[in-house]
């Protein structure tokens, strides 16, 4: 309601109501002032904070001592409690010294509810799992106003909030926002000592005015015997008609959050109001939440606006009309705000402006039984990206919770919350991400990361990536300005290099001691695969294939072993295969071991013996050629234990032969024996022959 687009009524009562008088009580400056002249208030409503502006003749003020100071203004209402309200003074002027009078001036004082004080503290602040009225408490009770106290009233359970942050919002900006946000109203019930700031959540837990009833009397010219409404007007408004709220909780995205509500009043309206992210995390918590949009609209369709001189309509009470000509007006009404303008002129002793006191106010009303809501307040859209903090709660390791968020500490925040505890967890942006796949590199604490805000939306942070500075160095620099560096906390790299004719590829773990090296400059490629102190290990569940276009070289500087399952091959196509050992070289096989050269020899040599052993029968077979023994300097010894059979088929003489003495069998079976000499010894010797012949 706009009171500089009413005009005020005066009231010519002259008992009642309009018979009392005010008063200003300022905190250390009460002797001085010496009268009030005039007052107005234009603001006093539900959830508003209120501003009078008083006229008052007094003494001599020092402005020091009258600016910040605890105020309170009194009504007196006839026979009944005086009407009080309390604030703080934020303003005075000086308007003129009184003629005549010695050290009088006339001051206009500027005094502001008691909540006011709110306004001069402006906060960058983080609030962890906490609820609305958590919060609200927490912001009241750090200004230790001694002239108001907070009572909570709420009915609704209000859910705690992971993170609410205020950002560059007064202490009051942050607070209405918060309480609109969930429909929470307040307003002021005020007593000789201090003002009582009463949250709500419902209408019918309001209470009504003393005495309950107001009586409607219309202007006459003649003095009303008692306080009276003389004038009400109902207005209306086309406004949205239905509201739907929608949001996603990226903890149960399956779960779907669109909720919508229309309204159920007979007043015309058209349209939607969709609201999206309005923080609800259950489709319960949905509904209320589009029911209190709903009411704030609902509300402002049909009002009524009144002008009385009743002195005990305030904010937040109901109270019924009677006496009304037409019926329908006849009902019970909340207060939503009052307008207040009160003169009492005739209080200067010198008769200057001498009138009578009056008072009269203007009040928006809608009827009690519809629930109050204040509208929805915006909070301020954060575009751009904030720098913040990595932090953990202890350990070596970054610190992650079951989804991967990390603990961060906002740069603007200068609270006290222990390490890891200054935020909730922030999910961080990925470029890669999926279903059981995806990117990340853990972030550790002291890390310098870069945020952003989803849907401008200060109270939903999300890390996009990290940032170097002198504590946390870039790996690239302009002296490595060719190398792209992939390089973890624990010293693992992946390191590429771009210069042209120095190009290569490194893994490595720390101090570099496992090592793959793809190497391509210039002057030759080279592929490394080293670990310089422990195990290398290979394994291919099918196939491994080894190609080599020049030489292949293996070392080992211990033992080599293949063990191999099946069967093993070993094949050159052009040359000969050489196995060198310092010491021996053993074969040794379950089964037989065979040797084969397909176009020519087999070739064994040793430098001094060579011994074949046979675990049972030796068998040496030459199909086509010949065979032959040769002992150069040595002797050849036969040894069996049983026969030794030497057998020709026929084919040649069997000759043994040495210095011209020979044994031989001829192919015809013939034995023949020459010698020079030759001894025949024996114990018995038969010599048997069909023929025997001699010299």
């Amino acid at each position: 309601m706009n009171a500089a687009s009413q005009d005020f009524r005066p009231s010519i009562s002259q008992e009642a109501g309009n018979e009392s008088s005010y008063q200003i009580r300022v905190k250390g400056v009460d002797n001085l002032i010496k009268a009030v002249f005039e007052f107005e208030c234009s603001d006093q409503a539900l959830s508003s904070d209120y501003n009078v502006l008083i006229t008052v003749k007094a003494l001599k003020l020092n402005y020091d001592k009258v600016i910040g100071q605890n105020a309170s203004l009194v009504m007196q209402w006839g026979d009944q409690e005086s009407v009080y309200m309390h604030g703080l003074i934020k303003n005075i002027s000086l308007i003129s010294k009184i003629q005549n009078a010695d050290n009088m001036y006339y001051y206009v004082l500027e005094m502001s509810s008691p909540v006011s004080a709110l306004h001069y503290n402006r906060q960058n602040k983080v609030f962890l799992n906490k609820s609305v009225l958590d919060v609200v408490k927490e912001v009241i009770d750090e200004h230790q106003l001694k002239n108001l106290k907070l009572d909570i009233r709420t009915k609704a359970q209000y859910p705690s909030r992971e993170i609410i942050v205020q950002y560059n919002e007064t202490d009051y900006e942050f607070i209405m926002r918060l309480m609109a946000h969930y429909g929470i109203y307040y307003f002021f019930e005020q007593s000789d000592e201090k003002a009582v700031m009463a949250l709500h959540d419902r209408v019918e837990d309001l209470k009504s005015m003393p005495g309950n009833k107001l009586r409607f009397q219309p202007i006459t010219g003649q003095p009303n015997a008692t306080e009276a409404m003389w004038a009400i007007r109902a207005r209306a408004q086309f406004l949205t008609g239905s509201v739907k709220v929608k949001e996603y909780n990226y903890r149960q995205p399956e779960v779907p959050l669109l909720v919508e509500s229309s309204s159920s009043h007979n007043i015309k309206s058209h349209g939607a109001d969709y609201l999206y992210a309005e923080h609800y995390k259950t489709l319960e918590e949905g509904q209320t939440l589009c029911k209190h949009r709903q009411q704030a609209l609902d509300w402002q369709r049909e009002t009524f606006v009144a002008e009385t001189d009743c002195r005990g309509l305030v904010p937040g009470q109901k109270f019924e009309l009677c006496n009304h000509p037409d019926s329908e007006f006849n009902q019970e009404y909340l207060v939503v705000e009052v307008e207040h303008m009160a003169n009492q002129s005739s209080s200067d002793p010198d008769g200057t402006n001498a009138e009578e006191a009056l008072y009269r106010n203007k009040v928006l009303l809608i009827p009690a039984g519809v629930d109050y809501r204040l509208p929805p307040i915006p909070a301020k859209k954060i575009y751009g990206s904030f720098s913040a903090m990595i932090e953990t709660t202890g350990g070596d390791y970054a610190y992650l919770d079951d989804q991967g968020r990390y603990r961060i500490r906002l740069p603007f925040d200068i609270g006290e919350a222990k390490e890891g505890e200054a935020s909730h967890s922030v999910r961080l942006a990925q470029p890669y991400n999926g279903n059981k796949y995806g990117f990340h590199f853990p972030l550790h604490a002291g890390t310098e990361v870069v945020l952003t805000c989803v849907n401008g939306d200060i109270d939903r942070p999300m890390l996009i990536g990290a940032v170097s500075n002198p504590d946390t160095p870039s790996p690239v620099t302009s002296q490595n300005h060719s190398q792209n560096i992939l390089r973890t906390w624990g010293d693992n790299e992946l390191l590429m290099e771009d210069m042209k004719g120095k190009e290569r590829i490194d893994l490595f773990t720390k101090d570099k001691k496992n090592i793959l090296s793809l190497d391509a400059k210039s002057s030759g490629h080279v592929v490394k695969l080293a670990t310089e102190e422990g195990k290398m290990e290979i394994y291919a569940a099918k196939t491994i294939l080894t190609e080599s276009g020049d030489t292949h070289t293996m070392e080992s500087g211990n033992d080599h072993i293949v063990t191999i399952e099946n069967s093993q091959k070993l094949m050159t196509k052009n040359k000969e295969i050489e196995h060198q050992a310092a010491t021996d070289i053993k074969m040794k096989a379950g089964d037989n071991i065979k040797m084969h050269a397909e176009k020519k020899n087999i070739e064994q040599t040793a430098n001094k013996n060579m011994i074949i052993k046979v675990g049972e029968t030796m068998s040496m077979e030459v199909q086509n050629g010949n065979m032959q023994v040769k002992v150069n300097s040595g002797k050849l010894g036969i040894k069996v234990a049983k026969a030794i059979t030497i057998k020709g088929d026929g084919g040649g003489v069997i000759h043994i032969g040495q210095a011209g003495a020979s044994v031989e069998i001829t192919t015809g079976g013939n034995l023949v024996v020459k010698g020079k000499k030759v001894d025949i010894t024996g114990i018995n010797i038969n010599i048997k022959g069909s023929k025997i012949s001699n010299n």
